[in-house]
Protein backbone atom coordinates (compact mmCIF):
# COMPACT_ATOMS: atom_id res chain seq x y z
CA UNK A 1 0.00 0.00 0.00
CA UNK A 2 2.83 2.28 1.02
CA UNK A 3 4.55 1.49 -1.82
CA UNK A 4 1.95 2.06 -4.20
CA UNK A 5 1.08 5.40 -2.75
CA UNK A 6 4.48 6.44 -3.19
CA UNK A 7 4.84 5.26 -7.14
CA UNK A 8 1.74 7.21 -7.36
CA UNK A 9 2.88 10.38 -6.17
CA UNK A 10 6.19 10.09 -7.84
CA UNK A 11 4.35 9.46 -11.13
CA UNK A 12 2.39 12.85 -10.36
CA UNK A 13 4.79 15.20 -9.14
CA UNK A 14 7.45 14.43 -11.63
CA UNK A 15 5.20 14.84 -14.38
CA UNK A 16 3.83 18.10 -12.82
CA UNK A 17 7.18 19.17 -13.15
CA UNK A 18 8.33 18.24 -16.81
CA UNK A 19 4.73 20.09 -17.70
CA UNK A 20 5.33 23.38 -15.93
CA UNK A 21 9.14 23.22 -17.29
CA UNK A 22 8.30 22.13 -20.96
CA UNK A 23 4.87 23.47 -20.96
CA UNK A 24 5.97 27.31 -20.39
CA UNK A 25 8.91 26.46 -22.75
CA UNK A 26 6.65 25.07 -25.42
CA UNK A 27 4.64 28.48 -24.99
CA UNK A 28 8.10 30.77 -25.48
CA UNK A 29 9.03 28.53 -28.38
CA UNK A 30 5.64 28.28 -30.83
CA UNK A 31 5.90 32.20 -31.23
CA UNK A 32 9.03 31.49 -33.40
CA UNK A 33 7.88 28.19 -35.08
CA UNK A 34 5.83 28.69 -37.94
CA UNK A 35 5.62 24.84 -38.34
CA UNK A 36 5.38 23.55 -35.07
CA UNK A 37 7.83 21.13 -35.11
CA UNK A 38 10.30 22.53 -32.69
CA UNK A 39 7.18 22.81 -29.93
CA UNK A 40 6.25 19.17 -31.05
CA UNK A 41 10.12 18.51 -30.37
CA UNK A 42 9.78 19.54 -26.84
CA UNK A 43 6.60 17.88 -26.66
CA UNK A 44 8.72 14.09 -27.45
CA UNK A 45 11.06 15.40 -24.78
CA UNK A 46 8.82 15.53 -22.24
CA UNK A 47 7.29 12.29 -23.22
CA UNK A 48 10.40 10.95 -22.61
CA UNK A 49 11.36 12.08 -19.42
CA UNK A 50 7.36 10.45 -18.31
CA UNK A 51 8.53 6.59 -19.57
CA UNK A 52 11.88 7.26 -18.46
CA UNK A 53 11.20 8.63 -14.94
CA UNK A 54 8.27 5.67 -14.76
CA UNK A 55 10.96 3.44 -15.92
CA UNK A 56 8.88 2.27 -18.65
CA UNK A 57 10.58 0.94 -21.97
CA UNK A 58 8.79 0.91 -25.30
CA UNK A 59 9.60 -2.26 -28.01
CA UNK A 60 7.72 -1.47 -31.46
CA UNK A 61 7.89 -3.56 -34.13
CA UNK A 62 7.05 -2.72 -38.38
CA UNK A 63 8.98 0.87 -38.31
CA UNK A 64 10.36 0.29 -41.41
CA UNK A 65 7.11 0.62 -42.92
CA UNK A 66 6.41 4.45 -42.59
CA UNK A 67 8.69 7.00 -44.66
CA UNK A 68 9.64 10.07 -42.15
CA UNK A 69 9.46 12.04 -45.12
CA UNK A 70 5.75 11.08 -46.17
CA UNK A 71 2.56 11.99 -44.42
CA UNK A 72 -0.04 9.81 -42.91
CA UNK A 73 -3.04 8.97 -40.86
CA UNK A 74 -2.28 7.00 -38.09
CA UNK A 75 -5.10 5.37 -36.33
CA UNK A 76 -4.88 2.68 -33.39
CA UNK A 77 -6.35 1.71 -30.17
CA UNK A 78 -5.97 3.22 -26.64
CA UNK A 79 -5.84 1.75 -23.71
CA UNK A 80 -3.41 3.70 -21.13
CA UNK A 81 -2.28 7.03 -21.21
CA UNK A 82 1.06 5.64 -21.54
CA UNK A 83 0.08 4.91 -25.15
CA UNK A 84 0.51 9.17 -26.63
CA UNK A 85 4.25 9.55 -25.06
CA UNK A 86 4.71 6.51 -26.45
CA UNK A 87 4.12 6.46 -29.85
CA UNK A 88 5.18 10.36 -29.97
CA UNK A 89 9.02 9.31 -28.68
CA UNK A 90 8.70 5.89 -31.16
CA UNK A 91 7.68 7.50 -34.57
CA UNK A 92 9.70 9.97 -36.54
CA UNK A 93 7.07 11.64 -37.89
CA UNK A 94 5.78 14.89 -36.35
CA UNK A 95 2.32 14.05 -35.27
CA UNK A 96 -0.92 16.09 -34.83
CA UNK A 97 -2.16 14.42 -32.12
CA UNK A 98 -6.79 14.60 -32.39
CA UNK A 99 -7.85 14.64 -28.68
CA UNK A 100 -11.08 15.34 -26.81
CA UNK A 101 -11.75 19.01 -25.56
CA UNK A 102 -11.51 18.38 -22.22
CA UNK A 103 -8.47 18.24 -22.34
CA UNK A 104 -7.59 21.56 -23.94
CA UNK A 105 -9.30 23.14 -20.32
CA UNK A 106 -6.18 21.60 -17.89
CA UNK A 107 -4.19 24.83 -17.51
CA UNK A 108 -0.53 24.75 -18.97
CA UNK A 109 -1.11 21.26 -20.65
CA UNK A 110 -3.61 22.59 -22.88
CA UNK A 111 -2.11 25.74 -23.50
CA UNK A 112 1.12 23.88 -24.40
CA UNK A 113 -0.43 20.50 -26.46
CA UNK A 114 -2.10 23.72 -28.73
CA UNK A 115 1.17 25.38 -29.11
CA UNK A 116 2.43 21.79 -30.12
CA UNK A 117 -0.49 21.78 -32.84
CA UNK A 118 -2.86 18.97 -31.04
CA UNK A 119 -5.83 19.04 -32.29
CA UNK A 120 -8.64 19.44 -29.42
CA UNK A 121 -12.19 18.64 -30.64
CA UNK A 122 -15.98 18.42 -29.58
CA UNK A 123 -17.62 15.58 -30.37
CA UNK A 124 -20.63 17.13 -29.17
CA UNK A 125 -20.06 19.47 -31.74
CA UNK A 126 -20.17 17.77 -35.18
CA UNK A 127 -19.91 20.93 -37.44
CA UNK A 128 -17.11 22.35 -35.21
CA UNK A 129 -15.39 19.16 -35.24
CA UNK A 130 -15.30 18.66 -38.72
CA UNK A 131 -14.41 22.09 -39.60
CA UNK A 132 -11.01 21.77 -37.04
CA UNK A 133 -10.35 18.59 -39.00
CA UNK A 134 -10.60 19.88 -42.20
CA UNK A 135 -8.14 22.76 -40.87
CA UNK A 136 -5.70 20.09 -40.12
CA UNK A 137 -5.82 18.44 -43.18
CA UNK A 138 -3.88 22.07 -44.91
CA UNK A 139 -0.95 21.00 -42.37
CA UNK A 140 -0.71 17.61 -43.31
CA UNK A 141 2.69 17.44 -45.68
CA UNK A 142 6.37 16.89 -45.60
CA UNK A 143 5.94 14.00 -42.97
CA UNK A 144 3.45 15.86 -40.35
CA UNK A 145 0.66 13.49 -39.83
CA UNK A 146 -2.67 12.93 -38.05
CA UNK A 147 -2.91 10.50 -35.31
CA UNK A 148 -6.13 9.21 -33.95
CA UNK A 149 -7.18 7.00 -31.01
CA UNK A 150 -9.75 5.08 -32.92
CA UNK A 151 -12.49 4.31 -30.23
CA UNK A 152 -12.01 7.82 -28.21
CA UNK A 153 -11.71 6.66 -25.14
CA UNK A 154 -9.50 4.34 -23.15
CA UNK A 155 -10.88 0.59 -22.96
CA UNK A 156 -10.94 -1.22 -19.98
CA UNK A 157 -8.29 -4.03 -19.62
CA UNK A 158 -7.16 -4.08 -23.22
CA UNK A 159 -10.97 -4.89 -24.53
CA UNK A 160 -11.07 -3.07 -28.30
CA UNK A 161 -14.18 -0.93 -28.35
CA UNK A 162 -16.08 0.27 -31.22
CA UNK A 163 -14.33 2.68 -33.73
CA UNK A 164 -15.26 6.77 -34.44
CA UNK A 165 -15.24 7.31 -38.13
CA UNK A 166 -13.06 10.78 -38.02
CA UNK A 167 -9.26 9.61 -38.64
CA UNK A 168 -10.39 7.32 -41.90
CA UNK A 169 -12.92 10.63 -42.93
CA UNK A 170 -9.87 12.53 -43.01
CA UNK A 171 -7.54 10.27 -44.17
CA UNK A 172 -10.04 9.70 -47.30
CA UNK A 173 -10.46 13.66 -47.46
CA UNK A 174 -6.88 14.56 -47.59
CA UNK A 175 -6.02 11.13 -49.68
CA UNK A 176 -3.43 10.20 -47.59
CA UNK A 177 -2.49 6.36 -46.06
CA UNK A 178 -3.46 5.15 -43.36
CA UNK A 179 -1.51 3.06 -41.13
CA UNK A 180 -2.64 0.82 -38.26
CA UNK A 181 -1.10 0.64 -34.77
CA UNK A 182 -1.67 -1.41 -32.48
CA UNK A 183 -0.99 -0.78 -28.72
CA UNK A 184 -0.83 -4.67 -26.94
CA UNK A 185 0.13 -4.63 -23.25
CA UNK A 186 0.18 -0.82 -21.97
CA UNK A 187 -3.00 -1.03 -20.21
CA UNK A 188 -0.73 -3.32 -17.87
CA UNK A 189 1.21 -0.51 -17.13
CA UNK A 190 -1.15 2.18 -16.17
CA UNK A 191 -4.96 1.02 -16.87
CA UNK A 192 -7.48 3.40 -16.52
CA UNK A 193 -8.47 4.57 -13.54
CA UNK A 194 -4.88 4.30 -12.30
CA UNK A 195 -2.76 5.89 -10.17
CA UNK A 196 0.04 4.50 -10.66
CA UNK A 197 2.36 3.94 -13.35
CA UNK A 198 4.15 0.07 -12.96
CA UNK A 199 7.55 -0.07 -14.64
CA UNK A 200 7.92 -2.72 -17.62
CA UNK A 201 7.61 -3.09 -21.39
CA UNK A 202 5.29 -1.72 -23.76
CA UNK A 203 4.55 -3.63 -26.88
CA UNK A 204 3.50 -1.83 -30.08
CA UNK A 205 3.24 -3.18 -33.54
CA UNK A 206 2.96 -0.56 -36.50
CA UNK A 207 0.78 -2.54 -39.48
CA UNK A 208 1.48 -1.77 -43.48
CA UNK A 209 -0.30 1.57 -45.05
CA UNK A 210 -3.11 1.21 -46.45
CA UNK A 211 -3.41 3.02 -49.81
CA UNK A 212 -7.26 5.83 -49.42
CA UNK A 213 -6.74 6.81 -52.97
CA UNK A 214 -8.95 3.73 -54.95
CA UNK A 215 -11.96 4.68 -51.81
CA UNK A 216 -14.16 7.62 -51.69
CA UNK A 217 -15.90 9.00 -48.74
CA UNK A 218 -18.65 6.87 -49.06
CA UNK A 219 -16.00 3.76 -48.48
CA UNK A 220 -15.93 5.09 -44.62
CA UNK A 221 -17.30 1.95 -43.11
CA UNK A 222 -15.47 -0.44 -45.28
CA UNK A 223 -12.11 0.99 -44.57
CA UNK A 224 -13.11 1.72 -40.90
CA UNK A 225 -13.77 -1.88 -40.61
CA UNK A 226 -10.56 -2.67 -42.36
CA UNK A 227 -8.27 -1.01 -40.01
CA UNK A 228 -10.41 -1.97 -36.53
CA UNK A 229 -9.91 -5.82 -38.24
CA UNK A 230 -6.19 -5.48 -38.49
CA UNK A 231 -5.59 -4.26 -34.95
CA UNK A 232 -8.26 -6.83 -33.70
CA UNK A 233 -6.05 -9.46 -35.30
CA UNK A 234 -2.88 -8.43 -33.55
CA UNK A 235 -4.46 -8.40 -30.20
CA UNK A 236 -5.85 -11.75 -30.80
CA UNK A 237 -2.64 -12.86 -31.59
CA UNK A 238 -0.39 -10.94 -29.64
CA UNK A 239 -2.19 -9.78 -26.68
CA UNK A 240 -5.76 -9.12 -25.43
CA UNK A 241 -9.04 -8.33 -27.24
CA UNK A 242 -12.63 -8.82 -27.76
Amino acid sequence: MILTATMALWAAMTTIVYTLVLGTAVLFISLFSKTGRAPYTLGRLWAWLILKTNRVKVQIQGLEKVDRKRSYVFISNHSSNLDPPAIAVKLSNPLRFIGKQSLEKIPLFGWAARRANVIFIDRSDSPKSIARINQAIKGLKDGISAYFFAEGTRGVGGKLQAFKKGGVVLALKAKLPIVPITFLDSHKLFPKRALRIRPGVMNIIVGEPIDTTPFTEEDREKVLEKVRAIILQNLERYGTAS
